[in-house]
C-alpha cells in the first residue's frame, strides 16, 4: 500500500495504480469466496414449506376477519331485538377482534413451538475453519 511517499508524488489517502489493482483483485477474491458460502449455506427452497406457510398465513387472516365479522352480526342481531343500536355491536365487534386476536397468539405460540423443536433437532452448522480444508 501507498505510505504516501511525497517523493512518490502521491498524497495522503491516495493510492497507486498498482495498489488500486492488488485492491481489486482482493475485493474480487472476497466476493467470489463471499458467494460459494452463500451458495453452499442458502436454504434449498420447498414448495411444500412455502404452502403450509401461506396456508398458515390464511388461517391467521381468516381468523381475525371470522371474529370481527362474527361479532358484528352477534351485535347488529342483538341491537336489533333489544333497540340498543348501535352499542351492543360495538362491543361485541371489540370482543370478536379480541377473540380474533387470542386465536391468532395462541396459533403463533404453537408455530413458534413448532419452529424450535425443528431447530433443535437441526445439525449444527460447521465452523468456517473447517471449510478451507
Amino acid at each position: 500500500m501507498s505510505d504516501g511517499d511525497p517523493e512518490k508524488g502521491l498524497g495522503r489517502g491516495v493510492l497507486s495504480a498498482e495498489d488500486r489493482e492488488a485492491f481489486k483483485s482482493r475485493a474480487g477474491e472476497i466476493d467470489r469466496r463471499l458467494s460459494e458460502a452463500k451458495a453452499r449455506y442458502a436454504p434449498k427452497p420447498d414448495a411444500r414449506q412455502r404452502g403450509q406457510a401461506m396456508g398458515q398465513g390464511l388461517k391467521i387472516a381468516v381468523e381475525l376477519v371470522v371474529g370481527v365479522g362474527f361479532g358484528a352480526i352477534v351485535g347488529w342481531w342483538l341491537d336489533d331485538v333489544l333497540g340498543t343500536r348501535p352499542w351492543l355491536m360495538i362491543v361485541m365487534v371489540l370482543l370478536g377482534f379480541g377473540a380474533g386476536m387470542l386465536n391468532i397468539i395462541r396459533t403463533a405460540q404453537r408455530l413458534q413451538a413448532q419452529a424450535e423443536a425443528a431447530q433443535m433437532a437441526a445439525p449444527s452448522v460447521r465452523d468456517a475453519d473447517r471449510d478451507e480444508e
